[in-house]
Formats: structure tokens, sequence, C-alpha cells
């Protein structure tokens, strides 16, 4: 996997996890363990100039947190296991509606699906990823990965493009 793409899709997530639900990745030295798999998975599946899907999962001890920042909630144990899962559904969503366009160009337009829940029996369904990010977090784990349907074709690695008319 191109270095660059892993670079991109772990900022773009530490950003928007930051800003969006006030949960805070630690510096890339914290390293994640690769055997703690983070429980809560969600998947977006994504269309345009390239098909794929962004998978976002979180480990057990983050998504109470990281649901009750981004839906105002002062005690995380108010939330249903379905708050949660919707607010990880967004988050997910927001992260790969910001990464596409850093990916691919601001140009380039992608329809994405409704963010799902991914099933245990699911979690292993899609090929290699292009990219694969673990994030270590305050009290848990993030994982990123993202998958594109055409191997052969890769995102650009380049920003010298950026904005420059076809």
């Amino acid at each position: 996997m191109p270095e660059a793409v892993a670079h991109e899709v772990a900022e773009v997530a530490r950003e928007t996890m930051e800003k969006l639900a006030f949960v805070f990745v630690l510096d890339e030295a914290a390293a994640v363990e690769p055997a703690a798999e983070p429980e809560h998975r969600v998947r977006v599946a994504f269309q345009g100039p390239r098909d794929g899907a962004l998978e976002v999962a979180l480990s057990d001890a983050t998504l109470p947190e990281l649901a009750a920042n981004m839906l105002g909630v002062e005690d995380p144990a108010e939330l249903s296991a379905g708050e949660r899962t919707d607010a990880l559904r967004e988050l997910a969503n927001v992260i790969c509606g910001n990464l596409l366009p850093r990916l691919f160009g601001e140009e380039a337009e992608f329809a994405l699906a409704t963010p799902v829940a991914v099933p245990d029996a699911a979690k292993q369904a899609l090929e290699s990823p292009a990219a694969d990010c673990r994030l270590a977090l305050e009290n848990g784990a993030c994982r990123v990965r993202l998958f594109l349907k055409d191997p052969g074709s890769r995102p650009r690695d380049d920003r010298a493009g950026k904005g420059e008319a076809s």
C-alpha cells in the first residue's frame, strides 16, 4: 500500500475524530497492538471515479465517549447501543466524505451509501485494503481501512495537480 495513502487516511481520521467527537489520537509513537482489534465496525461503500468502501472500527472502551461527545450527552451510560452505533456510522460517513476529495481531487464526485454496521461474519469479506491504519486513542483504539475495487488504479500520491483544470 502506498505510504502516502495510508498517511492521508490516518490524518483525515485523526482530524475528523478530534473535530467532530473530541476524541484525541495519541502521537504516532504510541503503537496499537495488532491483536487489539476494535469490536465495533461500520462500513461506508462509495461509487464514483473509484468504487470501494471505508471501514471504521472503534474499541468498546472508546465508543460510548465518542457517541456522548457527538450527541452532546454528559453521561455515556444514557445512550442505547443503537445510538452509539449511529454515532459511529456518522463518524465513518464524515471521514469518508473528507477523505475521498483528498485522495482523488476536489473535482471528483462520489455517491456514498448509508453506513452500515458490519456483522462479525462479514468483517473479512472484502479484499486486501489499499490502506489499513491503526490509531491509538486515550481509551482504546481505532482502525480505519480503505478498500478499492480496482487494485490496478491507485489514488494519486501527488498533490501537484490539485486544482488544475483538465
